[in-house]
């Protein structure tokens, strides 16, 4: 009866076989988007990317910065393409010394999310003075042959975005990315001779909305004042 029994049972799981999809793979938009950019001259990101992604470390952060301490770019700081060292954590001077050369960051650098389900795929270019490292969810690429800059746009674009989406892998809320993931990210070749132009047009254009979103939080704070005045 047992060996009659363990026939069955592996008939069931040769005849059953699972397989689990995150139900964005089968997004209509962009399986839709990718078909298109293969029907034509495409590139991957990882033509541009001859050397492999470097992932910060774990470090022990202090409780507070120090005059010498080095900051530590993590998913936090990240946000609208832009680096927010107020949300840096900071690790000594000592740590930082025994930081590897490849994961201190220089001008020019590329950094990206790599895991934290939403916050997977926030990229950002280093633009600092100083010393600096990333910590262990965020991924340093060095292109060569392609601005920095532009990769960074491309890589926030909503072609860009939908490919992260799609090469999630993970539990919920675990989710990540990986580094061959994302040097197979393709964008059609035609984007390539006026890509540097553009990105120079959208960072005018965003430097404009942000003074005007400045302008905006300092009515609204202005506005709330009043109320303060009638409680004070």
């Amino acid at each position: 009866m047992a060996l009659v029994v363990a026939k069955i049972s592996l008939s069931l799981v040769a005849d059953c076989p699972t397989f689990r999809c995150d139900p964005r793979y089968f997004s209509n938009d962009s399986v839709a988007n990718e078909r298109k950019v293969r029907s034509g001259d495409y590139f991957e990101l990882g033509d541009f990317l001859p050397n492999p992604m470097v992932k910060g470390i774990q470090p022990e952060y202090l409780d507070a910065p120090m005059e010498d301490s080095a900051p530590v770019i993590n998913t936090l700081s990240i946000q609208r393409l832009t680096i927010n060292e107020e949300a840096c954590r900071h690790m000594s001077r000592e740590d930082f010394d025994e930081v590897d050369e490849q994961r201190r960051l220089k001008l020019g650098d590329v950094l990206l999310t790599m895991d934290g389900g939403v916050s997977i795929g926030k990229p950002v270019l280093f633009d600092k003075k100083g010393d600096f490292t990333t910590d262990a969810h965020v991924c340093i690429l060095r292109p060569e042959g392609m601005e920095p800059r532009s990769m960074v746009y491309l890589l926030a674009s909503p072609l860009g975005q939908q490919q992260f989406r799609r090469a999630e892998s993970g539990a919920s809320g675990q989710t990540a990315v990986t580094e061959e993931d994302v040097r197979r990210f393709i964008f059609p070749a035609s984007l390539l001779p006026k890509l540097d132009a553009v990105v120079a047009e959208i960072e005018k254009e965003r430097g404009i909305i942000a003074k005007e979103q400045d302008a905006l939080a300092k009515r609204e704070a202005a506005a709330w004042t009043k109320l303060e005045k009638l409680v004070a």
